[in-house]
């Protein structure tokens, strides 16, 4: 058990003192569900957390079952003014339970898409923390509660099957212990261990659906139907997960059976079960880099059932013809982009931010020096790259060794100083690896924007 207090002085966590004749605290769910989870999980695991009563619960837990086990992490993401402080009371409380503490600042900036671009953020950062201490897993606190509320908001947004999965309990080294606990027991393990969270306003904003959610639809619901409402919900996601998993195995699988020199098999397509085939579609217009959606989708499969064409975004054009599925022309490149500090540009299929201060990871460019103006375009004819050991490469060798299909090359982003000078072909090469926080370049697909929710 916790035998450390942590300071009343602290700005917004505190603990009472803790004496060698207190009862411990009753066994709790959060206990149970982080003792599986270390008996499931091997190697060390950082925890996220912000000082909120969820990653309090994680951070508590963790510490009384496998300290050594565990590093924390805490980001500032500059977007309060108290969040310095925050970030240092989780620092104390994380040296007063023994623990290693990780922190990088975020500096983003008020604007639209707060909320999409502070998850990015969020996670490059963490990530990169992650890979740096040499942490095998990166824990977050989301709790059956954010399951169901997840899922009622992409429901309402007209999610299919791969939405309703909403967060999942294990994706790459992110982990989740605490998917399967409620609330209400969250709260009551950090109150029986005297500490006081920090409390997000922007939890209670109901300019935000999410607030919505937590505070209207689903309370109206566990009156409506009872107190299971949310357990249900949180289960339903979970299946939704496994059942979205298996069939996107499936489409993998009938994919590679179906490709055939110059496109796809028609024949083979066409019998495919409907949920498999269009995971399929879609699967192979994004190898192709062609931004897919529902309307979208819809075309596709009327021409690969009728035969026939159907016009796809960039100019390009989709025909079904004698048996074979194939895309026809190749998307113009587009013109150059300057990059602005803390804002995204959208580039061929990814998009991509000047981040003022930010942790460098997999996919963010550190900039080591003052390049002046930053821009990106497509690939010019003797365009080379040099990393900063001096080794330089053309371009077109970097695609031809990652395998970059021809049709998407020209449309490609490459990160160029303001004389011209190519500083990197955007996730290909030079490799990147975590280190120094400070200014950089972030760099994502736009297929991936949409990610997990949380």
């Amino acid at each position: 058990m916790l035998q450390r207090s942590v300071s009343t002085t602290l700005p917004f966590i505190r603990s009472h003192p803790v004496s060698q004749d207190d009862k411990p605290p009753p066994a709790s769910p959060v206990l149970s569900a982080l003792e599986a989870f270390f008996r499931a999980y091997g190697g060390r695991t950082l925890l996220a957390v912000s000082g909120g009563v969820d990653s309090l619960a994680l951070l508590t837990a963790a510490a009384e079952l496998a300290p050594e086990r565990v590093g924390v992490a805490s980001l500032d993401h500059g977007l309060r003014a108290t969040s310095a402080e925050e970030v240092e009371a989780v620092r104390a409380l994380a040296a007063s339970l023994g623990l290693g503490f990780h922190t990088a600042a975020l500096g983003l900036r008020p604007g639209p898409g707060m909320e999409a671009r502070a998850r990015a953020a969020r996670y490059a950062a963490l990530e990169a923390l992650r890979a740096a201490g040499g942490f095998q897993w990166l824990a977050t606190a989301h709790t059956r509660d954010d399951q169901a509320e997840t899922l009622l908001m992409r429901l309402a947004r007209g999610a299919a099957l791969r939405g309703a999965g909403s967060i999942r309990a294990h994706r790459g080294p992110i982990v989740r212990p605490l998917l399967s606990v409620g609330r209400g027991d969250i709260e009551a393990h950090v109150a029986a261990r005297g500490l006081l969270p920090v409390r997000d306003p922007s939890n209670a904003d109901l300019s935000l659906l999410r607030a919505r959610i937590r505070h209207g639809a689903l309370p109206a619901l566990v009156q409506a139907a009872g107190p299971a409402v949310v357990k249900n919900l949180a289960a339903f996601a979970g299946h939704a997960a496994e059942d979205e998993e298996l069939l996107a195995e499936q489409a993998a699988l009938a994919l590679e059976r179906a490709r055939v020199p110059g496109g796809l098999d028609a024949v083979a397509l066409r019998s495919l079960p409907g949920p498999v085939r269009r995971r399929a579609l879609v699967a192979w217009l994004a190898e192709a880099g062609v931004p897919v959606s529902a309307t979208l989708m819809s075309r596709v499969q009327d021409a690969l059932r009728r035969g026939g064409r159907c016009g796809l975004p960039g100019r390009r054009l989709l025909r079904s013809e004698g048996g074979l599925l194939r895309l026809a022309g190749q998307r113009p490149a587009p013109g150059e982009v300057a990059l602005e500090p803390d804002a995204w540009v959208l580039f061929g299929s990814f998009r991509l931010r000047l981040d003022s201060f930010s942790t460098p990871g997999p996919a963010a460019f550190p900039l080591t020096r003052d390049v002046g103006a930053l821009k990106v375009r497509g690939r010019r004819p003797g365009d080379r790259v040099q990393a900063s050991g001096g080794r330089r490469r053309s371009v077109q060798d970097v695609f031809v060794d990652a395998r970059i299909p021809a049709e998407q090359r020209d449309s490609w982003p490459l990160l160029v100083e303001a004389e011209g000078r190519v500083l990197w072909v955007v996730g290909l090469w030079p490799p990147v690896r975590p280190g120094l926080a400070g200014p950089s370049v972030l760099a994502e697909p736009t297929s991936a924007i949409a990610g997990d929710g949380l």
